[in-house]
């Protein structure tokens, strides 16, 4: 029992320590930047969240009109547009510097980079000096971050705005001023970025506190909360008035189909929540940090449930995921914001794991992502070699049969970079040291950093839009009045999107053929669905077809009217 007290002191001694040189802290600010960097750059928007993103970004850069958001030709009304204006800016700032979709990108390294600054702060006023760092760890251990925080999508600044707001609400008690900008301004981006969702569970959240704990009932709180409406008002009011002004039905469909009729299910937006879906997706969304933060409420029961940062994690927690279990539609990223409130209740006494754990974590982590890199290896010299990967059925699908390797130095040495710093750290932090679970996330890193070098090119290969669509740009008559699509047939957002963007294409839409003065139509048949041997009727002749590499599902095909020009 005394061997065990004294080695939690050494692991809280660890977390405490103050300044100087901290090999800890610098291995985690390097594997910060592998975790955010790698992947945003030198490659197309991929489908389908990114496809449909960067669409509104490219119309925004285009036409400089941020009040309403556009899709190709259409206003797209899905999302407030905070995200999209940002990037917007990045393509002027790093025009002629970067390809506008890799420039778009990095927008997301901004706002996950506010996330996880604020989620380090929070965890420091939550747990003390020296907690910070491990917050972050924790956040980049999550299974449910690593893929999304490297797309260009909008939940990025949705995460950061509500990582602020917490921060905020726990601060409105020592500081209205500060507390309040906070809470205000985190409300106010994650309205501007997604809507209702975020100014919900943070207002039900700011709302519940002095009702449930006798700490945040005060006159500083309540003055907290007015600063924090005041900083929020700009956020709330500029572009919903802008945009009701501009276009009352596009505002009504704004805010009653996309946040009300979304979040109830009477408008058909969205992919719904059936089987289950959340108990289902919760616990490899939130692994490994609902098993910590529950580890860390058994082991620190004497003091957590009387830290007044537990209890506003735990409420945030317990209103953000009833909220997300009621509603009608359903989706992993969904759970993005809610998962630095679980990382930092994990960083309270993660330090504090038993041996077994922490050997078992520290040899499953060396194990798993070791075996993964040695695949990743294997497939790219395969590929960099023989031109084509080890006849395994289950690549026959994923890599497509006209993608030819190339070699990339830069690419090549940052995969060797980051595998020799894994090596490192294996040697370096080791049990019985807690610092060995640092192996998680570094695994995490390591892996994704091979996929987004060494595999990239294939990657994007068969998840881009360009190919398909440029060889679509060269198939068209060389005079057209227009072109159009069917409703039974209809573009998805990500193909209109990167239809734009790619062969600077829009289209009007039709019922049927014959609804169109268009002389050209183009349809998205749905193999499945409609087969391949597509036919619009008498009149009408196809001229064109065409797919993604890979891709077995959809089929693109042109068809021309026959009495037309061309």
């Amino acid at each position: 029992m005394d061997a065990t007290k004294d080695r939690s002191k050494q692991a809280d001694a660890y977390t405490e320590s103050q300044g100087g040189w901290n090999p800890h802290l610098f291995a985690v600010l390097l594997l910060t930047a592998a975790y955010i960097f790698p992947g945003l750059v030198g490659h197309d928007p991929w489908k389908q969240d990114e496809a449909y993103s960067f669409g509104v970004i490219y119309n925004i850069y285009l036409t400089g009109d941020p009040i309403v958001p556009t899709l190709a030709a259409d206003p797209f009304m899905e999302k407030p547009p905070a995200y999209y204006i940002t990037a917007a800016g990045m393509l002027h700032l790093l025009d002629g510097l970067l390809p506008l979709h890799d420039a778009a990108r990095l927008t997301t390294a901004i706002y996950v980079g506010l996330a996880f600054l604020f989620t380090a702060l929070l965890t420091r006023a939550v747990w003390g000096r020296g907690y910070g760092a491990l917050g972050v760890l924790l956040l980049m251990s999550s299974l449910g971050l690593l893929q999304h925080v490297h797309y260009i999508i909008t939940d990025t600044a949705l995460t950061a705005g509500m990582s602020i707001g917490f921060f905020g609400l726990l601060r409105a008690r020592e500081s209205a001023g500060w507390g309040g900008l906070w809470l205000g301004t985190g409300a106010g981006l994650a309205f501007m970025s997604k809507g209702l969702l975020g100014p919900g569970i943070l207002g039900a959240s700011a709302l519940f506190l002095p009702l449930l704990f006798r700490s945040w009932r005060s006159l500083g709180y309540l003055q907290a909360l007015a600063v924090a409406l005041a900083a929020s008002l700009p956020w709330l009011l500029i572009w919903p008035v802008s945009l009701y002004l501009r276009d009352p039905d596009l505002f009504t469909l704004w805010f009653w189909d996309n946040n009300f009729g979304r979040y109830l299910g009477f408008v058909a937006l969205g992919p719904p929540a059936k089987d289950l879906f959340w108990l289902r997706t919760l616990p490899w969304v939130t692994f490994p940090l609902l098993p910590l933060a529950i580890w860390t409420l058994w082991r620190r029961r004497a003091d957590a449930f009387a830290n007044d940062g537990v209890r506003l994690l735990l409420l945030v927690s317990l209103v953000g995921w009833g909220i997300l279990f009621n509603a009608h539609t359903a989706r992993d990223l969904y759970a993005m914001p809610l998962l630095a409130p679980l990382a930092i209740l994990a960083a309270g006494a993660v330090t504090r794991l038993p041996q077994w754990a922490i050997r078992g974590t520290y040899w499953l982590s060396l194990t798993l992502f070791g075996l993964v890199a040695v695949a990743l290896w294997i497939l790219w010299i395969s590929l960099q070699v023989e031109g084509q990967p080890p006849q395994l059925p289950q690549l026959e699908r994923h890599l497509t049969t006209d993608f030819e390797p190339t070699w990339r130095t830069g690419a090549f040495l940052f995969a060797v970079a980051l595998q020799l710093g894994w090596f490192w750290m294996l040697g370096r932090f080791r049990p019985p040291k807690e610092s060995a679970l640092i192996l998680w996330p570094a695994g995490l890193i390591l892996t994704w950093g091979l996929v987004a070098t060494l595999h990239l090119p294939w990657l994007d290969r068969s998840k881009s839009y360009r190919s398909v669509f440029t060889e679509l740009a060269h198939a068209l008559p060389s005079e057209y009045s227009c072109i159009a699509d069917l409703k039974s047939m209809r573009l998805r957002e990500s193909e209109r999107g990167m239809l734009h963007y790619v062969a600077g294409i829009t289209t009007s839409h039709a019922e049927r053929p014959e609804d169109t003065d268009c002389d050209l139509i183009l349809v998205e048949a749905r193999i499945r669905a409609h087969g391949t041997d597509v036919e619009l009727g008498p009149g009408w002749q196809r001229v064109w077809e065409g797919q993604r590499p890979g891709d077995q599902r959809d089929l693109f095909i042109l068809f021309r009217r026959l009495d037309s020009k061309g």
